[in-house]
């Protein structure tokens, strides 16, 4: 069991198989032990307000899953159509790979996995529409 290290900063919030925990005024380690256990750093989160596009529905569909809001079945009905467009956005010499790494995450139930992956295209779409406006 490998486990997964999470460096706290100080005050900092992390949603753990639907807790919320909040570190002390020191920098902190958590030690994850549990595997497949649903760790989200509530910096990291979307709220329903910053979703403008495909890529940030598609993040918040697997954050709601991570976060433990809906189940695994109906994130996977929800992706699996928001992805479509995007591999659009994410294929041709600039590619990423990360809607391909989304999908592979999707077909194993790691929600988080999706999550990373989509983080940079949620990114360039927030840069666009703050370009746009």
């Amino acid at each position: 069991m490998a486990g997964l290290a999470l460096k706290l900063a100080p005050k900092e919030r992390v949603l753990i198989n639907g807790v919320v925990v909040e570190n002390g005024p020191r920098r902190a380690q958590l030690l994850i032990k549990t595997d497949n256990a649903s760790v989200l750093r509530l910096r990291d989160a979307l709220d329903p307000k910053d979703v403008i596009g495909p890529a940030s529905e598609a993040y918040y569909t697997a954050q709601q899953c991570v976060a433990g809001e809906i189940t695994v079945e109906e994130a996977e009905e929800r992706l699996d159509p928001l992805l479509v467009p995007l591999d659009a956005i994410d294929s041709g010499e600039a590619s990423t790979g990360a809607v391909q790494t989304a999908r592979r995450g999707l077909v194993e139930g790691n929600l988080y996995r999706v999550m990373r992956a989509l983080r940079p295209l949620v990114d360039s779409e927030r840069e666009a529409s703050a370009q746009l406006a």
